[in-house]
């Protein structure tokens, strides 16, 4: 078993499989997504080269401008919002003394609902004549304060934000729990010595000893709201209006429906370009950040 262990063919023979795998589902469709970029082309005729006509087209296109900008709003929300909630529910967790267990499952369930289910759950819930949310404005105010949450631009994206939260919080919560119960209690009980309270030892203990998991939860809450498809694809399919929508689904809409493969190729690299840009910039921004106990 040593001998096998320690010969170089034993450790190839498990990584070339995922690294074809990783080849043919990652970087093959990244490579040729650039090369349609310089093509129009419908996906049945002969491509024609159009050179960076494609790209160039991007930054005049109002829809597409009003994608990104969705997209960095998806981002700021899940950021000053989500993330702050993340580890206020967590210290919470943390400090009960009973059915901690529960908590941690409970707050994880929705992460394990498909996104699908969860799309349509929150669409019945935003119902104007028969979701709860409604009804429960009925109940508490007059009945010209229920509204078309879905239908309303105004309203339509927040209403989606809210139910990304809710699926996606728990795998944030379960990992920022983690990092606050693997912090040495030693380190804990010696601040206490001290004569530090909770809301020091939140402040100025905990929260910086997490840092490189916050660093971690910020580069997934980065990525994956850039490129967010699927709640918003089955709950508003990008409208009202374009209210709602992102690159993602604007890039389907132009690919596969509008069959332009070349310029819906030109937003999906613009896309990755985007997400390696920002998630760079992080990950320079996290090996800064080294916390020993």
């Amino acid at each position: 078993m040593n001998k096998a262990l320690k010969n170089p063919i034993t450790y190839m023979a498990f990584i070339i499989p995922t690294l074809a795998l990783y080849a043919v589902f990652f970087v093959y469709p990244v490579i040729v997504s650039f090369y349609y970029g310089f093509f129009q082309w419908d996906g049945i005729t002969d491509k024609v080269f159009t050179g960076f006509d494609n790209f160039a087209r991007l930054w005049q296109d109002e829809v597409f401008r009003k994608a990104l900008a969705n997209n960095f709003y998806f981002m700021a929300f899940s950021l000053a919002v989500n993330i702050p909630l993340v580890f206020l529910i967590s210290i919470m967790i943390s400090k009960a003394r009973r059915m901690r267990d529960f908590y941690k499952s409970a707050v994880f369930v929705p992460v394990v609902i498909s996104t699908a289910t969860v799309a349509i759950l929150f669409g019945v819930l935003y119902n104007y004549d028969s979701g709860l949310v409604n009804q429960l404005i009925r109940l508490a105010a007059p009945d010209d304060w229920a509204r078309e949450w879905l239908s309303d631009p105004k309203l339509a994206m927040l209403s989606i934000l809210i139910a990304n939260a809710w699926q996606n919080i728990g795998f944030f919560i379960v990992l920022c729990l983690a990092a606050i119960m693997n912090i040495p209690k030693e380190i804990v009980e010696a601040a206490k010595i001290d004569g530090v309270n909770g809301w020091q030892e939140t402040w100025t203990l905990t929260l910086p000893l997490i840092r490189p998991v916050l660093f971690v939860m910020l580069l997934l809450t980065v990525s994956g709201t850039m490129k967010v498809l699927d709640i918003v694809q089955i709950m508003t399919n990008g409208g009202p209006f374009q209210s709602t929508e992102v690159m993602s689904t604007y890039m389907l809409k132009v690919g596969f429906r509008s069959m332009e493969l070349g310029y819906g190729s030109a937003i999906g690299v613009a896309m990755f370009l985007i997400i390696l840009v920002l998630t760079g910039v992080l990950q320079r921004i996290t090996k800064r950040e080294e916390v020993q106990y």
